[in-house]
């Protein structure tokens, strides 16, 4: 085959031609080219366009002008060149910079010019003869902030379909420390909504969150995005009403492509109500844990005036007991916010409005704003005390109004049904804790009267006994021993009168039976831990120490004066031991017989412990122990 030499020469010039125009043609895309060392030999329209720079400065140029400084730390232009040499080709899909130095999101390809060709004219694939490269790339930038909102909006919605509540989302711009909100996130944090959209900055969000939150709001922020876990974190924000807004807010970082962290995405959740209820639980849970040991009505009232303002954000509560007339109430305890007027004292409970004709039949006052509730009389007097909402629960005993439990507000409220059904537990608990003092006071009035004429019985008997016993000859030593156990018993009830309970501390029981032998110090060492006794208990451990220490004092280790008794008890899982232990005194012969006293201390004393008891004698000492339970 021939081919006319002109005719060729002609058809290479309009091709190369051609190819020039092509070249410019391509506006969208930009075609470089460059020499086997990375130097750029031309230069198209498109390129001009998308990077900036125009033909006559671009040529001779390194393409390193266009990589980021980071790409060309780690040499990236001469990788994608050795890989266009190895692989015929190098996909390029990464941050590129404009002249301006703003980055875009470039992708396209490198590709050989190869040198030789064969006899048809085809290029020959040889690494080792180039001629240099071509890189062919477009803006891709648009399309993908649009993927990357299309996967934020994703993963808000993910997000926000696991909580249930007031739910906003937010996107945090860590590059421009800018959020980006929707409408509901906006208003909770009382961030201008048409602002929010557009984006806010950070601080603004911080400032509406209150102060007492705020640094832990902002570490919880600030070790996100700097340790790349996930956010999770509980504040409160300012609001206009008496009550706090609860918000929990969660979020996920989002990474570019070179694993950059770029924005903060998350949902924020209002859990107000769920963390009242939690509020309000422990509210009464610590009421009934301080009220447990309370003894005096006035500090109770006190108590749950303290919690329930603190716990419902209100400006005055208190308790008050009406008088006969049905109108007058003495109020014994309140709290106050600080500022606000004290209403303790006895009132007229008609000056605070008209409505006593409702609590009389049992019913509640609820008022969310008394400037628009027609029940009441006189507002203007009511915003005169600080009163602009309140609550008044009544409490009846048999059909009558015995007491009344108030709430005040400075502000206008709309009072929530978890906040009234809290207030009546908590008037419940405190009237209940009341009733309970007041019959305790009652049982020990009747305890102190009881013991009373217990102990003149046992004045009664001794005086028997001393009078029917005393012309009888040699019965002397009988009657004074049965005198002294009166004494004894007289003793134990002395000490379970002071005690004013059941009970009475074992410790107690020993000093109150041992008194006329304690002065001799040093001879009766008594130790063991506290422990409470019931009324039988102590009975039976008193006579038998009555008896231990006469016998001491006349056989034993009281009648020297070198003896000692050593006294010790322990207690362990209910389980009760006690000892007597008397050294150093003269020595102990076992009698003969068993008198009555012995008799206690062998079989009486054990029984009052559910146990067993035993008299040891001992050559250098009695040793007497009660081995049982401290049943109640």
């Amino acid at each position: 085959m021939t081919v006319d030499k002109s005719y060729a020469e002609y058809n290479s010039a309009q091709i190369a031609s051609l190819n020039k125009l092509i070249l410019r043609s391509i506006v969208d895309h930009a075609v470089v080219t460059l020499d086997a060392k990375g130097f750029i030999t031309s230069w198209n329209e498109g390129a001009e366009r998308i990077l900036g720079w125009n033909e006559d400065e671009a040529i001779g140029m390194s393409a390193d002008i266009f990589f980021t400084d980071a790409d060309t730390d780690q040499n990236r232009p001469e990788t994608e060149m050795r890989l266009a040499i190895e692989k015929g080709r190098a996909e390029d899909v990464r941050w590129h910079v404009r002249k301006d130095g703003v980055r875009f999101w470039g992708s396209g390809l490198m590709m050989p010019l190869l040198k030789e060709t064969d006899a048809d004219g085809n290029a020959i694939q040889n690494p080792d003869v180039i001629d240099g490269f071509v890189k062919i790339f477009r803006d891709r930038t648009a399309e993908r902030e649009a993927n990357l909102r299309i996967t934020r909006l994703q993963d808000r919605a993910s997000l926000a379909m696991r909580r249930s509540g007031t739910v906003g989302v937010f996107d945090y711009d860590l590059e421009n420390n800018l959020i980006v909100s929707d409408h509901t996130c906006a208003l909770l944090h009382s961030i201008n909504v048409e602002s929010a959209e557009r984006g806010t900055p950070v601080q603004a969000f911080i400032d509406g969150i209150l102060p007492e939150d705020q640094a832990n709001a902002k570490q919880a922020f600030d070790a996100t995005t700097r340790d790349s876990v996930d956010l999770d974190v509980t504040y409160r924000v300012v609001t206009h009403g008496p009550r706090p807004t609860w918000l929990h807010s969660q979020g996920t970082l989002q990474h570019d492509e070179d694993g950059q962290r770029k924005h903060l995405t998350g949902i924020v959740v209002d859990i107000s109500e769920q963390q009242e209820h939690l509020r309000i639980q422990e509210a009464r849970l610590e009421f009934a844990d301080e009220v447990r040991n309370l003894n005096d009505p006035v500090e109770i009232a006190q108590r749950a005036s303290r919690v329930i303002g603190k716990t419902l954000y209100a400006t005055r509560v208190g308790h008050g007991v009406f008088a006969d007339d049905s109108d007058t109430i003495d109020i014994k305890a309140d709290w106050n916010e600080p500022g606000s007027e004290s209403f303790v004292g006895k009132q007229k409970y008609s000056d605070f409005g008209g409505f006593g004709s409702v609590l009389h039949d049992g019913r509640k006052v609820i008022i969310g704003n008394v400037k628009s509730d027609p029940r009441v009389d006189d507002p203007v007097g009511l915003e005169g005390l600080g009163i602009r909402a309140l609550i008044n629960l009544p409490l009846m005993e048999n059909g009558k109004l015995k007491a009344v439990l108030f709430v005040h507000d400075a502000k206008p409220r709309d009072w929530t049904k978890a906040e009234i059904t809290f207030l009546g537990a908590m008037f419940d608990q405190a009237f209940a804790a009341m009733d309970r003092v007041r019959h305790e006071a009652e049982r020990n009035m009747l305890s102190e009267e009881l013991a009373h004429r217990i102990k003149n019985v046992l004045t009664i008997g001794q005086i028997i006994v001393k009078q029917s016993l005393r012309k009888i000859p040699g019965l002397k030593a009988e009657r004074e021993a049965i005198v002294a156990r009166f004494q004894a018993l007289g003793g134990a009830q002395d000490v379970l009168t002071r005690a004013k309970e059941k009970e009475a501390d074992i410790l107690s029981v020993v000093e109150a039976t041992l008194a006329p032998h304690l002065p001799q110090s040093g001879r009766i060492i008594v130790t063991g831990p506290s422990i409470a006794l019931n009324s039988q208990q102590v009975l039976g451990l008193s006579l038998a120490l009555h008896e231990l220490a006469t016998n001491a004092s006349k056989y034993g280790a009281l009648s020297n004066e070198d003896g000692q008794i050593l006294i010790n008890w322990k207690s362990r899982d209910g389980s009760f031991e006690f000892s007597w232990v008397e050294q150093h005194g003269p020595p102990v012969d076992k009698p003969d017989s068993q008198g009555f006293g012995s008799t206690i201390l062998q079989r009486a004393a054990g029984a009052y412990f559910s146990g067993r008891s035993e008299l040891i004698f001992h050559e250098n000492g009695i040793r007497f122990e009660i081995s049982g339970h401290l049943d109640r």
